[in-house]
């Protein structure tokens, strides 16, 4: 196991090093004088060759990629070309309000998921588990921002009983969570419906399996077999697809966080396009791939721990 995770984790830096290679490339691939571009109606020829000077824009492109990839590695990201902050600080600001919405999302779409898709599994004759299925694929097919607007109306416009934009105020346990459930209903809600449907088959398989007609025949009470042998089973597939869903996670994160005006990585990002402000651009791609590429080695080291059978060679 020890072994696997020193590989898993060797991969990763020829991962972020083609992103990095990447995300220096974006300076090239825009047209005309990088600085000019940045700078925008602002542009003067004093600002442009200050710009010039502390971004390396004037040196050659392999003593600009040292220079970028020494200051990554000394964990400077650069300094925004509008606000003039340190982009690390403002990475800093923005990525715990990220990382709050993540987490309550994923981790409360897994829980509803994961069991009502065992619970349909169960009962898939019925007109419960019927009902179950219909919601998970209701669930599947409206988009993250789409949810974000029916609740934003629902409970903001017709039923205002809670808070539409912002985070909430700092260090009020109470209004950051009631500022929560709306983002992280309408990030998880497809989710909820995925992992449902992706629990009941995979259930549904383990269930047909030899090991639970056998327990059967031994008069194992069924609410051991399904929530004890068979999910512990069938959960291994959810744990993956929840690995590989971090990026679908972050993607739609920047459409609930601008909706909502939360003071997150994605309307970071997204806010730093529009200003073509390309260091802070760089600086949360290159987080947003890290998180990524964390979130699947987590995925894989789980695997041995939910089923101990599973070998790493």
């Amino acid at each position: 196991m020890l072994k696997y995770i020193i590989k898993r984790a060797l991969w990763i830096i020829p991962t972020l090093l083609g992103v990095l290679i990447i995300l220096f490339s974006l300076t090239y691939l825009m047209p005309g004088d990088p600085a000019s571009a940045m700078l925008g109606p602002r542009a003067t020829p004093e600002l442009v060759a200050e710009l010039n000077q502390r971004m390396h824009l004037d040196r050659s492109m392999p003593v600009r990629l040292g220079y970028y990839l020494t200051g990554v590695i000394k964990g400077d990201l650069g300094t925004s070309v509008w606000s003039g902050h340190k982009v690390r600080s403002l990475l800093a600001e923005a990525l715990p309000h990220t990382a709050l919405l993540a987490i309550t999302s994923l981790g409360v779409a897994a829980l509803i998921g994961i069991l009502l898709g065992a619970f349909a599994a169960v009962r898939r004759d019925s007109p419960i588990g019927g009902c179950v299925t219909i919601a998970s694929l209701l669930g599947v097919a409206v988009p993250d921002f789409v949810a974000a607007l029916l609740l934003m109306l629902l409970f903001c416009v017709w039923i205002p009983i809670l808070p539409a934009l912002g985070a909430g105020a700092p260090g009020d346990p109470l209004d950051i969570a009631l500022h929560l459930i709306l983002p992280a209903t309408a990030l998880g809600i497809g989710w909820v419906g995925y992992l449902a449907r992706l629990t009941r088959e995979s259930m549904i398989d383990v269930l047909d399996s030899d090991y639970i007609r056998t327990a059967k025949a031994f008069a194992v009470p069924g609410k051991i077999i399904a929530y004890r042998y068979a999910l512990k089973n069938a959960v291994i597939p959810s744990i993956t697809v929840i690995g590989l869903g971090v990026g679908k996670l972050l993607g739609g994160a920047v459409f609930v966080e601008i909706i909502f005006s939360r003071p997150g990585l994605g309307k970071l990002i997204v806010d730093a396009v529009y200003a073509r402000d390309f260091p802070v651009v760089q600086g949360g791609i290159l987080v947003a791939t890290v998180l990524f590429v964390l979130a699947n080695l987590i995925a894989d080291i789980s695997y041995a721990f939910v089923d101990p059978r599973i070998q790493y060679d």
